[in-house]
């Protein structure tokens, strides 16, 4: 039973991102024990789920390997590896001048959201409903979902853009060495959890390497063959360099690799994820959930050049998200055709982008609540998989609606077949005390139910039922968690929910200017903050034992070590709800620096 939930995940998930899966192949790795898939190719909507103005231009995966102990499902860890994830990513077209292949693949994009969308909230309801009932399987999937062993390495992720600041050409790009998440035990030792490993979760994640870069007045990688005859070994030559620290044999950065310039440079990490089972919330001190990150050392190095770069770059992606939202309303005719129309659209663009609320006609408002029925109508016929149904109808409403309301009408649809077969149930319990005849009036009765939900009349003004209120309310509502219902309102302002703590060693910050000289550069030591979320108040202290600030000519200031302080700054904030007499209090304890000039 649990193979058939893997081979599902593997085709539902990664069929979308990669090509060439074959769901034979899949269904005997799964069947035989490891999964190895092995030198894959992304395809070009694997970055859509960011909802950026970014494309795959070309996209490798060495290998996955899922190991599934089926023997010892249950006491041992399922082990997820993925090595060597290279993509190489490019702007998105100029959706002004797209083609009409390129809007179908556009509106077939956002039609798979909603159906990942609905699909997920339908099945967060199963999963609500299965869980309460605490079965076997369940139990199961919660324990191997809460040990899941995940290591990631190798990955370096390149966007190469010509376009956002004209002629001056950039990449930039993220490489990770490695990313590993294991259970742990109190001790901080990796361990398997076989009670409540998703109530009560211990996570350890390792990071490896991590860093960003950005070259400024580069042209895009030339490669003298298309990226689908790229071999493997091909692949790795070109993007594997920079990842891991060079050895004594490559200590030389190849032709693909020079002259890197660093924002970030590599940094290592080391997070711990800690969240209480519901039955151990009992002390107020102990915080709920408790997340701790360490970073050794952090240096940050930030350019003339690469400032404009990113300035153009975000403007760009503020240029995409603003036509994101306005192009469900963008008219599908040339504006010679129907200027009105563009007109129109201008209008509600411009009042959409200010927020602002503004006035519908009777008309308008009329032709938007027919439109509505008309696809609830579409959607329950389909729903039923009835062989009348016009999907050439329900497509062309969904091209003129955003996304939401779509979904919004989708659950409104299922809540009028859920609430149809709640009553088509109750109607067969009332007339099961009656005989065996009453099965043969239940389908009649199912499907006049069905039919009339279906087929409404559009002349006549439809409602809600109670039955269909209350379906909607079980699809969209959020049903809190039933500890917290338990404590007092006093209890739960006193209670410690969240608490966060960074500590870094050491970190380094500088500027250039265009003729790479440095303009400003500051540091600082052993950096604590620590910070707890309580019901409404918020705690943070903030703990520094050194830190300096320099220019060309020398240090400009640093601070100054005490035998009596031993750190050079000392903070701590407090913020307390709307009603109290203490709105927020702060206090700042600042050793005095050397200043020079």
């Amino acid at each position: 039973m649990f193979e058939a939930h893997v081979l599902h995940l593997l085709r539902r998930y990664l069929g979308e991102y990669v090509h060439g899966l074959s769901q034979e192949t899949l269904r005997i790795s799964v069947w035989n024990g490891d999964v190895v898939l092995k030198d894959l190719r992304l395809k070009a909507e694997a970055l859509n789920s960011l909802k950026l103005p970014v494309t795959v231009k070309a996209g490798f995966v060495g290998s996955i390997t899922l190991k599934v102990p089926w023997k010892r499902l249950g006491k041992e860890p399922v082990i997820v590896l993925i090595d060597r994830v290279f993509v190489l990513a490019q702007p998105v077209p100029d959706r002004r001048t797209m083609k009409e292949e390129d809007r179908e693949k556009l509106f077939q994009a956002k039609l798979q959201q909603i159906e990942e969308l609905e699909s997920a909230t339908l099945d967060a309801i199963s999963k609500s409903k299965s869980t309460s009932g605490n079965s076997w399987l369940s139990s199961l999937i919660s324990t191997v979902i809460g040990n899941l062993k995940i290591s990631i390495s190798n990955v370096h992720i390149r966007y190469e853009d010509s376009v956002s600041n004209p002629g001056h050409p950039f990449s930039s790009g993220v490489t990770l060495a490695k990313l590993a998440a294991v259970t742990m035990d109190e001790q901080g030792n990796e361990t398997f959890d076989t009670s409540g490993a998703l109530d009560r979760l211990r996570k350890s994640v390792q990071l490896e390497r991590l860093a960003l870069y950005h070259d400024s007045d580069r042209l895009p990688w030339e490669i003298h063959k298309s990226w689908e005859d790229i071999n493997p070994n091909e692949w790795i030559e070109i993007f594997e360099d920079g990842i891991n620290e060079p050895n004594d044999e490559k200590k030389v950065a190849s032709t693909w690799g020079m002259n890197r310039t660093y924002l970030v440079y590599p940094i290592n990490a080391v997070l711990q994820y800690h969240r209480l089972g519901n039955q151990e919330r009992v002390n107020p001190e102990i915080p709920f959930e408790k997340v701790s990150l360490v970073l050794s050392d952090v240096s940050l190095t930030l350019s003339e050049a690469q400032y404009h770069d990113w300035i153009k770059l975000l403007e760009s992606v503020s240029r995409y998200k603003t036509y994101m939202e306005v192009s469900h309303l963008r008219p599908a005719v040339p504006i010679s055709e129907a200027p009105y129309l563009w007109w129109q659209f201008a209008a509600q663009a411009a009042l959409q982008q200010q927020k602002k609320c503004f006035r519908l006609s009777w008309d308008q408002i009329r032709q938007l609540c027919q439109r509505r029925r008309r696809y609830i109508q579409l959607y329950v016929a389909s729903l039923k998989q009835s062989s009348n149904v016009d999907h050439a109808e329900m497509r062309e409403i969904e091209k003129d609606l955003d996304s939401k309301v779509i979904l919004l009408w989708r659950l409104q649809a299922r809540a009028k077949v859920e609430s149809v077969k709640s009553k088509v149930a109750a109607d067969e319990r009332k007339f099961r005390k009656k005989g065996w005849f009453s099965f043969k009036w239940r389908g009649d009765s199912e499907e006049s139910s069905l039919d009339d939900a279906s087929e409404g009349s559009e002349g006549t003004e439809e409602t809600l039922t109670k039955e269909e209120l209350q379906a909607i309310n079980n699809l969209l509502s959020y049903q809190p968690d039933e500890e917290s219902t338990k404590h007092s309102s006093k209890d739960m302002q006193n209670m410690i929910q969240h608490m966060v703590t960074v500590s870094v060693g050491q970190a380094a910050a500088r500027i250039i200017n265009v003729n790479e000289t440095e303009i400003v550069c500051g540091r600082f030591e052993q950096l604590h903050v620590s910070t707890k979320f309580r019901h409404r108040s918020v705690y943070c202290d903030l703990l520094l034992k050194f830190y300096g600030l320099s220019a060309p000519e020398g240090p400009l200031t640093e601070s100054v070590h005490s035998e009596q302080k031993v750190n050079a700054l000392a903070a701590s904030f407090v913020h307390l709800p709307i009603g109290r007499i203490l709105i927020g209090d702060c206090r700042l304890q600042l050793l005095p620096a050397m200043l020079r000039f």
